[in-house]
């Protein structure tokens, strides 16, 4: 009680000479099924908010509202645009270099989850020790915004909207982790996923970085995770192993990677988010109250051998990704979108699914977005 208490009369003190951080959009999303059309939809999307930063504190509270203009088939959008309003953020923060916690409902993609995206309603905690290591923890009662997914910004993640939910009947979900930084070369992260009632989920990522990232760089890095299901549950166990390279410029990066899954794979975890860079999760995506996201992501399920190349960019003024996966899972994906005066954004991309749903899912999607 004396921690909390002194932590609120430190951030009322450091609010009363705050910083003051609007944001929002209004966007317009279409997507369309070029093999077979009856779920096509288009949907508009807003949203504001603000954050107030001082003294290492910060509070933030927003909201987004979206309404389905178009859909092919009555009541298709009903999953996707299911709510049309949600409070996403409402959230108090605290961060300083060796420690952070946020509590609330709030943004994680940031956050540098491997398993998690979207908003979360619980909390966040990180402590680090000198430069060499950080420890994390994160627990979620509830989840929203898990179509959108960290390194596939390209795509806008605007494309649905639903309220916050439950897990998998009502589970509790928790994470926490280690990162041991050896320098700015090589990083060793391993954690662990628990759903209750549900599985639970270890693994680690090796990191190695050589270069600077804002010059000519190369990132390898190795992921394995194994998934159990507890007594009672359906989740199958499986296993992840994981190879990415990328090499990059600045602004410009190519390279190529290779997965294989055993056992049942890992789509459990997939359904609150993951970090690949594939696109097959941004299409087709639902909701259901009581079971999270639902969408046929197709990857990192049972038993597959997949390779994969792909090439990209972040610059300024455009945003660029194409990637094409081939063996067990398939994709063919490319998508450009495009920032002018740094508030309009728009683009387009084309996703090729042909392993799933009898070569069906091949999406043609479009967005414009004013952003503040």
């Amino acid at each position: 009680k004396i921690l909390f208490g002194s932590l609120a009369v430190a951030g009322l003190l450091s609010f009363a000479q705050a910083e003051f951080d609007p944001y929002g959009h209004l966007g317009l999303y279409g997507e369309t099924n070029t093999s077979d059309n009856k779920k096509d939809y288009a949907g508009l999307s807003a949203s504001v908010g603000f954050n107030l930063y001082g003294g290492g504190f910060s509070f933030g509270l927003g909201g987004w509202a979206a309404i389905p203009i178009y859909e092919n088939t009555k009541k298709n959008a009903d999953n996707i645009y299911k709510d049309m309003f949600v409070l996403s953020e409402a959230y108090f923060a605290y961060d300083s270099k060796p420690f952070g916690i946020t509590l609330g409902r709030y943004d994680t993609n940031k956050m540098g989850y491997e398993w998690f995206s979207g908003h979360n309603e619980g909390g966040s905690l990180r402590f680090g020790i000198g430069n060499f290591m950080n420890i994390w923890a994160l627990y979620s009662y509830e989840q929203a915004f898990q179509f959108q997914r960290v390194n596939r910004e390209t795509a806008s993640q605007i494309n649905a909207l639903w309220n916050y939910e439950r897990h998998t009947n009502k589970s509790h979900l928790a994470a926490a982790g280690i990162d041991l930084f050896f320098g700015d070369v090589f990083t060793i992260s391993p954690y662990a996923y628990f759903l209750t009632r549900q599985f639970v989920a270890p693994g680690v990522t090796l990191d190695l970085l050589l270069g600077k990232k804002n010059d000519l760089y190369s990132q390898t890095q190795f992921k394995y995770t194994f998934i159990d299901g507890v007594s009672g549950s359906l989740v199958s166990s499986g296993q992840l192993f994981l190879i990415d390279q990328e090499f990059g410029y600045d602004w410009f990066k190519i390279g190529g990677g290779y997965y294989k899954t055993t056992g049942g794979g890992l789509g459990s975890l997939t359904s609150y988010g993951d970090s690949s860079r594939f696109y097959g999760s941004m299409v087709g995506v639902a909701s259901t109250v009581g079971t999270g996201f639902h969408n046929k992501v197709g990857y990192f399920t049972g038993k597959q051998s997949t390779w994969y190349a792909f090439m990209g960019a972040r610059h300024n003024v455009f945003k660029f990704d194409l990637l094409y996966a081939n063996g067990g899972y398939k994709e063919l994906s490319a998508l450009l979108s495009f920032v002018l005066f740094n508030h309009l954004e728009f683009g387009a991309g084309y996703i090729d699914l042909a392993n799933t749903q009898g070569n069906k899912r091949n999406y043609v999607t479009g967005f414009v977005k004013a952003i503040w």
